[in-house]
C-alpha cells in the first residue's frame, strides 16, 4: 500500500461490475462531501502448482486494473480529486488499513475472485467487523429515484452505542444529500415469563418509543432541514429493516447492538443485511469512548 495516508472516501475496486457500481456510488459521495476519492486495488498470488500459473506479469495486470478504475472516475466524475492505490496481499487487511485514516470505505457485495480479488463474499465480513471507519456495501439500486418527496436514509436503532453512532451518521448523510431519515426500532414480543416484575410489554414499548424520541431530539436540532420519521415496528430486526429499506438510498446500522429495545442484535443482523438488503448498507461502529447513556 502507499505510504501516503488514505483520506476522504476510499473504494475497493477489482474490475467487476459490482466494483464499478461501488466506484460510482463512492465518487458521488466524495463529491458531496468535498473530499478526495481513493480507488484501492489489492492483488495476491495464490501459491499452487507452478505449471498452472499463468505466464503473465500479475503485478502489471493489477496495475492495469487499478488504472482502469481511476480512468472510469475521470470519465464519469470529471473534476473530482482521485488517486489510485495498489496493494499486494490480503484484500481485507489492506482495506482495513486504509480505513484507519479514511472517512468512509465503500465496497461492492462481491468480487471476481482470483489474483485480482476483493472476494467480497468473505472480505466484506472482515472489513465490516474490523474497519475503524464506517463501511458501505453497495447493494441493490444505489440511488433509486424517489416517488414521493426526497429519498430516504433508513437507520436501525436499538439504543446501543453503535446504533446511536448509526443514527448520527444517518442524519449527516441525509443532510448532505437532501434526504429524509426513517428511524426504525424492531420490536419482538416479549414472552410473559421473561418480563421483570411489575413490568408489562405495552409499558416497555412506550418506554422504547420515548427513548427513541429523546435520542433524536438533539439530531433534529442540529439538522433542522432533515425530515424525520420514527417508528417502532413489530417483527424480527432482519425482516423489519429489510422491508423498511426497500427503495431507500441507504440503510445504516450499528456494528452490534445491545438488544436494548428487544432486538437489533447487529453482530448477526448487520451481517445478514450486508448480504441481503435491497439497497446499499452502511455499518457504523460505536466510538471507543462511548459508554452509553
Amino acid at each position: 500500500m502507499s505510504a501516503e495516508p488514505v483520506t476522504g472516501v476510499a473504494v475497493g475496486y477489482d474490475g467487476s461490475r459490482e466494483a464499478i457500481r461501488a466506484v460510482d456510488w463512492a465518487a458521488a459521495e466524495a463529491r458531496a462531501r468535498g473530499t478526495p476519492l481513493t480507488v484501492v486495488h489489492v492483488w495476491e498470488i495464490y501459491i499452487g502448482n507452478p505449471v498452472a500459473m499463468p505466464m503473465v506479469d500479475l503485478g502489471e495486470v493489477a496495475q492495469q486494473t487499478l488504472d482502469g478504475g481511476v480512468a472510469h472516475v475521470h470519465k464519469t466524475a470529471p473534476g473530482l480529486e482521485v488517486r489510485g492505490v495498489l496493494g499486494r496481499g490480503q484484500a481485507a487487511a489492506a482495506l482495513i488499513d486504509a480505513g484507519r485514516t479514511a472517512d468512509l470505505l465503500v465496497l461492492g457485495p462481491r468480487g471476481i475472485g482470483g489474483f485480482a480479488g476483493l472476494v467480497l463474499g468473505s472480505v466484506s465480513a472482515q472489513v465490516v467487523a474490523h474497519a475503524s471507519c464506517p463501511v458501505v456495501i453497495v447493494r441493490g439500486d444505489p440511488e433509486p429515484p424517489p416517488e414521493d418527496g426526497p429519498g430516504r436514509v433508513v437507520v436501525g436503532v436499538d439504543g446501543s452505542p453503535a446504533s446511536r453512532a448509526a443514527l448520527a451518521a444517518a442524519f449527516a448523510e441525509a443532510g448532505l444529500h437532501g434526504l429524509s431519515v426513517h428511524a426504525v426500532v424492531a420490536w419482538e414480543s416479549v414472552p410473559v415469563d421473561d418480563l421483570p416484575p411489575l413490568a408489562d410489554e405495552a409499558g416497555m414499548r412506550q418506554a422504547a418509543e420515548a427513548r427513541l424520541a429523546r435520542m433524536m431530539d438533539a439530531l433534529r436540532d442540529s439538522h433542522p432541514g432533515v425530515e424525520v420519521r420514527a417508528e417502532v415496528v413489530h417483527g424480527a430486526p432482519r425482516e423489519v429493516l429489510t422491508q423498511a429499506a426497500d427503495g431507500a438510498r441507504l440503510l445504516v446500522v450499528g456494528s452490534r447492538g445491545l438488544g436494548g429495545f428487544r432486538g437489533l442484535m447487529l453482530g448477526s443482523v448487520g451481517q445478514a443485511l450486508v448480504q441481503h438488503a435491497p439497497c446499499p448498507v452502511a455499518v457504523v461502529h460505536a466510538p471507543d469512548d462511548d459508554t452509553g447513556d
